[in-house]
């Protein structure tokens, strides 16, 4: 489920975007003064939505959270006059709409394989839709026995939802941190970034994750290494298409489908060994799938 591969050409940057200046400074200098302004932005708002989080528990807090990065991101754009053309909202043609395609097909894939096997082997127990919070509070405001149509209107929304909340989050790492880590000439910038975007997720995870069994810690590596796979096929989609909107319809697929309505089907939820964002079979999917995602040759497309 990957884009077909172009020239012989390896990953690189287009001419415009090597070329870039910022008052005399080299693109390199530039590069890692923004991703230090970038960080610094981002742990402040970090912390308020956190704290917001933590201490609400208000419908509002994920939408907070998420728009964290995107709100570091555009304010470090503003601080240091860079302008915003490199967000990339393009569409980019055929290329970017197939791109769209496997995003949105990825996710519900690795849900039908990972949680399939698992129902089918005993490791993990299907039972009654039971809707996660969010999902949850959307069915109460239309009604929980609505009628079909209606039931695919409620799903579309909260689809939307979803797609507005993942921009929030790729306007930071895919629109802005990840061309950065290559302008400033990081050591395997598209991992890097996948980890970094792991990581970001980890105070969280600590403060509220339930225990089944084992450490809280060994279910945030697990979640370390799921998202970061996850964030290679971001990458991937967003740095071939020059367009960031794939990435960011696959982060919202990946919430719709992994995150919310696979887990609703699941008994254990978000703690299941096997299952979840922090579930084994779906980091051994996603390893699979990232290293496919980064097999190869392929050229990265203008920024714009």
């Amino acid at each position: 489920m990957l884009l077909p591969q172009e020239s012989s050409s390896s990953v690189e940057l287009s001419n415009a975007d090597l070329s870039r200046t910022d008052g005399g400074i080299s693109p390199k200098v530039a590069a890692r003064r923004g991703l230090l302004f970038f960080f610094i932005l981002l742990f402040v708002c970090s912390i308020f939505a956190a704290w917001f989080t933590l201490a609400t528990q208000s419908v509002l807090s994920s939408f907070l959270l998420m728009w964290s990065p995107g709100c570091a991101a555009l304010l470090t754009r503003w601080i240091l006059h860079e302008g915003w053309r490199d967000i990339s909202f393009r569409f980019g043609g055929r290329r970017t709409w197939s791109a769209i395609v496997i995003a949105v097909l990825t996710p519900l894939v690795v849900a039908l394989v990972a949680y399939g096997l698992a129902w089918s082997t005993g490791l993990a127990r299907l039972i009654p839709f039971r809707p996660s919070e969010s999902l949850g509070f959307a069915i109460r405001l239309f009604g929980a026995h609505a009628a079909w149509p209606l039931t695919l209107l409620l799903i579309g929304s909260f689809f939307v939802v979803e797609l507005f909340n993942a921009t929030g989050e790729e306007l930071g790492w895919r629109g802005y941190m990840l061309t950065r880590l290559i302008d400033a000439e990081i050591p395997q910038p598209i991992v890097i970034s996948g980890v970094i975007w792991s990581l970001w997720h980890w105070p969280l995870i600590f403060l509220t994750a339930p225990v089944m069994g084992w450490p809280v810690v060994f279910s945030a590596c697990i979640f370390l290494v799921t998202i970061t796979s996850l964030g290679c096929l971001e990458a991937r989609l967003r740095l071939q298409t020059g367009s960031i909107w794939p990435s960011i319809v696959l982060h919202a697929a990946w919430n719709s489908f992994i995150v919310e309505i696979f887990n609703s089907l699941n008994r254990d939820g978000d703690t299941s060994h096997w299952t979840g964002e922090s579930g084994l079979l779906v980091a051994a999917l996603m390893v699979v799938l990232a290293w496919l995602s980064l097999k190869g040759n392929w050229k990265m497309r203008q920024l714009q």
